[in-house]
């Protein structure tokens, strides 16, 4: 009898699969925006001939790789490529494809990241819609399989934008720290950098401004709103001692 009780029970096998996980049209549309971005930056990586440009970072980045050093120069932009690159041949060995892995992982994270970082700005099909055109974009996608510095340029640049957003919203330390990191990272990656840090200054500064204003018009409001009282109950005074006596 004991045994048929405890037959009785249902086995672990008899329960659902994945019975905790809630997959909504939100989290199917962005897998499936990732899935295609994968297939769209990783298919055929290295069929295409190495460019002129590509040619002066991949070099170099094999050169790193084989233990002969690196030495950064400008014209080559930023080291952070070269470094990766030769991670990359490190792990995979060194072929074209694996000289385009880094820029192609860099595009898949971006993707991801317009979906996820800025659906609190935009909105969740805001978020959606962006993911999809950065997946759809000739010029994206052709960078996003070019051994140069775009897309790794492309991902710091919304990183920082976010860590800022993130700052002004909450106030936490840690947004400021995440968008210094990505502010140091763009500038190991390409001169755009300075671009980039100009335009955050500007925003940041015009947005300092005209909160300054804010409060200044909101406390002159203030003054203003208070004044019309005082000024009643002077008049009411001066009326009161000044009102006509019976004889």
């Amino acid at each position: 009898m004991p045994k048929d009780a405890a037959s009785s029970q249902p086995s672990w096998l008899d329960r659902p699969f994945l019975s905790s996980f809630k997959l909504t049209w939100e989290t199917g549309i962005i897998v499936l925006l990732l899935i295609v971005a994968v297939l769209t930056r990783f298919y055929d990586l290295g069929d295409r001939v190495m460019s002129h440009d590509e040619t002066t970072h991949v070099y170099f980045s094999w050169q790193l790789y084989k233990g002969n050093g690196y030495q950064h120069d400008p014209l080559s932009h930023g080291p952070l490529q070269f470094h990766l690159i030769a991670l990359s041949y490190f792990l995979f060995g060194d072929n074209d494809f694996t000289a385009r892995v880094p820029v192609a992982v860099f595009g898949v994270l971006t993707i991801w990241f317009v979906w996820w970082g800025f659906r609190r700005y935009i909105g969740r099909i805001g978020a959606l819609t962006a993911a999809f055109f950065f997946l759809i974009s000739p010029y994206i996608l052709y960078y996003e399989r070019y051994a140069r510095n775009e897309s790794y340029v492309a991902l710091f640049g919304l990183l920082m934008l976010w860590g800022m957003l993130r700052y002004l919203d909450t106030g936490k330390t840690k947004y400021l720290y995440i968008t210094t990191a990505a502010l140091a990272l763009h500038f190991t990656a390409k001169e755009t950098s300075f671009i980039y840090a100009a335009q955050a200054l500007l925003f940041l500064g015009s947005g300092s401004v005209i909160h300054a204003l804010h409060v200044q018009h909101n406390s002159h409001v203030d003054d203003h709103a208070h004044e019309p009282h005082d000024s009643h109950a002077h008049n009411h005074d001066h009326d009161h001692n000044h009102l006509p006596v019976s004889p």
